[in-house]
């Protein structure tokens, strides 16, 4: 069983178990203003790198957790029999009434097994509790990830946030109404 837990700004060093490896069959991308299927440019993502300092890395991972909930964030935690199955940060302020989903991340052994809707449940409440109408998502461009959201009831964000498509141009940028 899942239980999802708010955690402190001092567990975001949790995000070294998470296992992002996966297998990708299906992506997407965005071509005049829709979402298509487009060609896999990595079939196989490695899990993060642990000991350098790069994109993918673990140590970028741990100065993004940190940077969101600097910035305001909520860092949620899923676990299975305490082990960490996922983590996730929602930002229930990011511009106006809009919450933003700034990470959600479920490790390799738990996928399929409902952790990351529990993660997505929870994020959407603590936004609605925030006053916030809608959650904006940049998702990775996986056929997996942006069913995920797709399945939530995210649609390809119109205007996209500049910032944010500047962060992470390749990704799909969606937003979930939270009514």
């Amino acid at each position: 069983m899942t239980t999802v837990r708010t955690l402190t700004a001092a567990d975001v060093e949790l995000v070294r178990g998470i296992d992002r490896a996966e297998h990708v069959d299906m992506q997407y991308a965005v071509v005049d203003g829709r979402l298509v299927e487009a060609p896999v440019f990595m079939a196989d993502i490695p899990r993060w790198d642990p000991d350098g300092t790069g994109q993918h890395s673990v140590a970028a991972q741990v100065a993004a957790y940190r940077e969101d909930v600097e910035r305001g964030g909520v860092l949620l935690g899923a676990f299975e029999d305490d082990e960490v199955a996922g983590l996730a940060v929602v930002v229930p302020s990011h511009r106006g009434d809009l919450a933003q989903l700034a990470a959600l991340h479920v490790s390799r052994p738990f996928r399929r097994r409902g952790v990351a809707g529990a993660l997505w449940d929870e994020a959407a409440r603590i936004a609605r509790a925030a006053g916030a109408s809608a959650m904006y998502v940049s998702a990775t461009p996986t056929g997996s990830a942006v069913g995920f959201y797709l399945g939530k009831g995210c649609r390809l964000a119109d205007p996209p946030d500049p910032v944010l498509v500047a962060k992470e141009p390749d990704d799909i940028h969606l937003v979930c109404p939270l009514d």
